[in-house]
């Protein structure tokens, strides 16, 4: 009776109910998620110091008596908790509840006192791709470590825990030519960027445009224990306008009526960029012979030809107009399109030395009246496979490990003109014991590839090859590719020696001596 007196005296009544509730001891409960039965477990014990015989524990909130119902439950005698079924983090991960006790009668004796349950995350959530499938570009000729994509995976399994960190990487790549790791992903972030060199990216001397790549991303930081999950990665190589398109003929001639017009001639080319882009689209310009304005060219959008017009009507011409082609970057070769009129009965009288493989010649009109003109005689010099062809580049480079980028593309060049140039067959020197450290491998009529079959030492090295034209008869030259071979690491070539490349003054002067002596020749046949 006193101590209550001193106590209201003191303002202690109130700090004697707050510790009278909070004599309950309920310490934080933690369950493993997908436990397996038997059920119930208990998960830990709520201790009262002032428990009564006539007192009894009492278990309310979210998983006791609110939905989920039943799901833990307290032994009103001794305090003990316990979980009634194996339960899943990911579709509830906190339980808060509230313990208290009562009197037989329902009057509240202590609490309530919070109750917090936590399930402990467990491995058994892989990683998941939002698509099964991804598409993404890169442009030919691109430098390495172009990013093409990012791969995104998704683990619903505990972020603050190992089992829902990721590790990508690419398990396979199809086709695996030139390289089978021409892309790398870096293992955390998932950017897939290229390791292939810009010009092995090329998309006109690839085995294909489009590669597949198997990504995987790992859980539980890509140890061996994590969870998998894949995803394929299409990876298609875009068209860069890099090659200039070229007329599949030297020479287009055609016939004009006097006094007609129309569509005389149709031009034809080659361009190896991408029919589907910009840059195969060719341009038609007349750049000179045409001064008067008798003709004009269009694109056939249809496949690319050029149309050449006669839109004035004369009665008597006689044009030579230059045409050039280009695409929308680079140009073409200029051609030389002959239109004749419709003449007959004439003489050629021979006039000096042509200033270019085309004869001016003045003549005579046998008609009545008799009239005078020019014309123009053309002399075709037919081509003759006297030239052997030659490796370009004539210097490359590989990583001395043949785990490596260990593969270079070379190319066969011939100064004839088809057929005497390519196919080509590139093969190795007869030097033995060649065939157990490289091996060539054809790409298309005029590229291979030069594979290093097992490591080498940093050093230069001069690989004989054999390159067969495929003229009547066919020219083979056995030459020599300047191979470096180079110490790589992070992607980069670390090479002692810098490649040199000499020009052969000697075949330059012979080419010059060959145009003097048929020049020579020209002029004699027409005196």
């Amino acid at each position: 009776m006193h101590s209550l007196i001193w106590c209201e005296i003191l303002g202690l009544s109130d700090m004697m109910s707050y510790r009278s509730k909070r004599s309950l001891l309920v310490p934080p409960m933690f369950v493993p998620e997908n436990q397996r039965a038997p059920f119930p477990r208990l998960i830990g014990k709520v201790i009262s110091s002032d428990m009564k015989e006539d007192h009894i524990f009492r278990l309310i909130g979210r998983g006791a008596d609110q939905d989920p119902k039943g799901v833990f439950s307290i032994n009103r005698l001794t305090g003990e908790v316990a979980v009634s079924r194996a339960l899943d983090r990911e579709a509830i991960a906190y339980y808060h509840l509230q313990v208290s006790t009562t009197d037989l009668s329902g009057r509240l004796v202590e609490g309530p006192v919070d109750l917090d349950v936590s399930v402990i995350d467990q491995n058994d959530n892989r990683p998941v791709f939002k698509e099964p499938r991804y598409s993404g570009e890169v442009l030919e000729g691109s430098p390495t470590g172009t990013t093409v994509m990012t791969m995104t995976a998704y683990d619903a399994d505990d972020p603050n825990t190992d089992n829902a960190v990721l590790r990508y990487i690419i398990v396979r790549q199809l086709p695996d030519k030139p390289s089978p790791n021409m892309f790398y992903i870096d293992p955390e972030r998932g950017d897939i960027v290229t390791v292939i060199a810009p010009h092995q990216l090329d998309r006109e001397t690839l085995p294909t445009t489009q590669y597949e790549l198997e990504i995987v991303a790992k859980d539980m930081a890509g140890s061996e224990v994590g969870l998998t999950g894949t995803a394929t990665a299409t990876i298609t190589i875009t068209d860069r306008n890099d090659h200039a398109p070229e007329f599949t003929h030297s020479l287009f001639q055609a016939s004009v009526n006097e006094g007609s017009t129309g569509v005389v001639v149709n031009l034809t080319v080659d361009d190896r960029d991408d029919p589907a882009t910009g840059a195969w689209r060719a341009i038609y310009s007349i750049i000179n012979g045409d001064p008067n304005q008798n003709f004009e060219i269009q694109t056939n959008l249809d496949n690319n030809e050029g149309m050449l017009s006669v839109v004035k009507v004369r009665n008597v011409f006689f044009i030579v107009p230059d045409i050039a082609v280009h695409s929308s970057v680079q140009a073409g070769k200029v051609i030389v399109i002959e239109t004749f009129n419709e003449m007959q009965n004439m003489y050629f009288f021979p006039l000096p030395c042509p200033t270019l493989f085309f004869l001016t010649l003045p003549y005579v009109s046998l008609g009545s009246p008799p009239a005078s003109g020019t014309g123009t005689l053309k002399i075709t010099l037919e081509d003759e496979n006297d030239n052997a062809p030659y490796v370009f580049p004539s210097v490359a480079r590989v990583c001395e490990d043949a785990k490596d980028m260990n593969v270079v593309v070379i190319g066969g060049r011939d100064k004839d003109i088809h057929p005497n140039t390519d196919p080509f067959k590139i093969e190795l020197g007869k030097q033995p014991g060649l065939e157990k450290t490289w091996k060539i491998s054809r790409i298309n009529d005029t590229h291979s590839q030069i594979m290093l079959l097992h490591s080498l030492k940093k050093a230069n090295y001069n690989l004989p090859l054999v390159l067969t034209d495929s003229g009547i008869p066919p020219i083979s030259n056995n030459t020599e590719l300047k191979v470096q071979v180079c110490t790589c690491r992070k992607n980069r070539m670390d090479c002692s020696r810098a490649s040199s490349i000499q020009t052969n003054l000697l075949l330059l002067l012979g080419l010059v001596l060959v145009y003097i002596y048929i020049y020579i020749c020209l002029c004699l046949c027409v005196v």
